[in-house]
């Protein structure tokens, strides 16, 4: 008997109800099966699986939760996320270089739970790309930790950070996911966007991004997880006395997202790992 009748359950139904069906009704042939599976093995040998896996499938794992679960809409996490961000001390700022690349941003809003109360003490962890839409911890030319770090809420469920504002950037594509994107007529490039992971004793954590209105490729993100709850308004400010007040020599940016949590007994969640 297996040990685990979810991975049963799950492995059947995939392997007999579609892979094998799908085998039968495309009539693919030994040439064209034997061609995938060393596609395969080659990105796994390139260790493109988790960004392979992000692109096509992820989406579709956050709609799904999403629809079953409520609150704030989630996004894929990528394959930039590295645990045991600093955590940081207010006020808040992101690690950045002396001279960081980028137009200020603050980054501002409020954690809630799904009556409408302020969740305190709220854990952010925030990562994003630079000015020049790469990520650090994963890219030598940037400083580790640059650009990400873990932060609070205050009394009142409210956070803000200063960071810098990111830019659209192209996903690694001289790989497997590369060349299966442009096999299928696809392009590279994926929208700004900030990554969040959100944390609070009694409830879910939620993974998502936030774009930014008008954004280039805010339309037509290559991995599709651009979802119109997720877009806010990047709002510049140009008031001399406004900026100077925040210590700043030149007009920020302010981008404003409230975000709701669920608590964990709420959610049917399988927590049992597959294997």
């Amino acid at each position: 008997m297996a040990d685990n009748e979810r991975l049963v359950e799950l492995f059947k139904d995939l392997v007999d109800n579609y892979l094998k069906d799908f085998i039968r009704n495309n009539r693919v042939t030994p040439t064209e099966y034997r061609q995938a599976v060393k596609f395969l093995e080659k990105t796994g040998n390139s260790g493109e699986i988790p960004l392979m896996m992000d692109v096509f499938l992820e989406t579709t794992v956050d709609e799904v939760a999403h629809s079953q679960w409520g609150g704030s809409p989630t996004a894929i996490e990528g394959p930039f996320y590295i645990e045991g961000a600093p955590l940081l001390q207010p006020p808040y700022q992101l690690p950045r270089r002396d001279e960081e690349p980028g137009d200020v941003m603050f980054f501002c809003g409020q954690i809630c739970d799904q009556e409408g109360n302020p969740l305190k003490d709220a854990e952010l962890d925030m990562w994003q790309s630079d000015a020049n839409g790469v990520y650090s911890n994963i890219f030598p030319s940037v400083p580790e930790f640059n650009l990400r770090g873990r932060f609070y809420t205050d009394e009142e469920g409210r956070f803000e950070v200063r960071s810098i504002v990111p830019v659209a950037y192209e996903i690694p594509k001289e790989g497997p996911t590369g060349q299966l994107l442009r096999g299928v007529g696809s392009h590279t490039w994926r929208p700004a966007h900030i990554h969040l992971t959100l944390r609070h004793e009694d409830f879910h954590p939620l993974t998502t991004q936030i774009y930014f209105e008008g954004g280039e490729w805010v339309d037509d993100d290559c991995v599709g997880a651009v979802k119109d709850d997720l877009v806010a308004k990047l709002e510049k400010h140009y008031d001399p006395s406004d900026y100077r007040q925040r210590g700043l020599d030149e007009p920020y940016y302010i981008v404003n997202y409230d975000f709701v949590l669920v608590l964990a007994r709420e959610r049917e969640e399988v927590e049992a790992p597959l294997f």
